[in-house]
């Protein structure tokens, strides 16, 4: 891009330029780091929002722990909103978190194609179903695999389901895999089934076999914008649209 330097563009220049944003220079953005079962309503959040406030958003989706250390190595972000309380603490470890809040509770679903819903009447049906692939996120990175692995060791099935998984590198990756056919069955978020007209839903994960699955929002930043977005999505008002996606919010 070609720059023809005057007096106002060297000022502009100064001040500094960021990514393009649906506002106008003057106003302030917001940089958000936010698990990707959480796509469709920060989405929806954002939009509300701004009926109110003259802000914009940059908005980065990905598995928690990849996020978590993209912010590590500098990756600009105001807020991290995470499925893991893990990635929370281990980031509070590393930088300098302002302040963080538990909001919202999901569930671990057993999703199939219509092909193989035949097969599966709930997780433990897992053990005689013959199941081509099996799609879940990857452990290291995405909670939704960690919780996955912790259930499964719990219900003894993962010396079953091991030899056939195919790993996603975040949640909706994994209910991709199912939705396309490329795995037979997987393992999501209950947010993420209700997404989806193409993928069945088998069973809930059974109660007890893996740690409880919270969503910590952390503000990362003394940015005034971030600080009342933040306090914002502990509202009633952003709560009911986070339920209506199907998560829980923390009582």
């Amino acid at each position: 891009m070609k720059f023809k330097i005057g007096f106002i563009s060297a000022i502009l220049l100064l001040a500094g330029c960021g990514e393009a944003s649906d506002v106008d220079e003057e106003s302030p953005e917001i940089f958000i780091m936010a698990a990707a079962s959480m796509t469709d309503a920060v989405n929806d959040l954002q939009d509300l929002y701004k009926e109110s406030h003259d802000v914009g958003f940059v908005v980065n989706y990905g598995s928690s722990g990849q996020l978590r250390q993209q912010i590590v190595q500098g990756a600009p972000a105001d807020l991290f909103l995470s499925a893991s309380l893990s990635d929370v603490e281990r980031l509070d470890e590393e930088i300098d978190i302002r302040a963080s809040v538990e909001l919202l509770e999901n569930q671990l679903t057993l999703i199939s194609t219509p092909d193989v819903e035949s097969q599966l009447d709930d997780w433990s049906s897992l053990a005689d179903a013959d199941l081509q692939n099996i799609a879940i996120g990857q452990p290291d990175t995405v909670p939704a695999g960690q919780y996955t692995l912790e259930a499964l060791e719990n219900e003894r099935l993962w010396s079953t389901v091991e030899p056939n998984a195919v790993y996603g590198s975040d949640v909706r990756q994994v209910l991709t895999y199912v939705e396309t056919g490329n795995a037979d069955a997987g393992f999501v978020y209950h947010t993420d089934a209700l997404t989806s007209e193409d993928i069945v839903i088998i069973d809930h994960a059974p109660e007890g076999s893996h740690s409880p699955i919270v969503y910590p929002i952390a503000q990362l930043t003394d940015e005034e914008a971030a600080q009342e977005f933040f306090d914002w999505l502990q509202s009633d008002e952003a709560i009911a649209v986070f339920e209506d996606y199907g998560f829980q919010g923390v009582n």
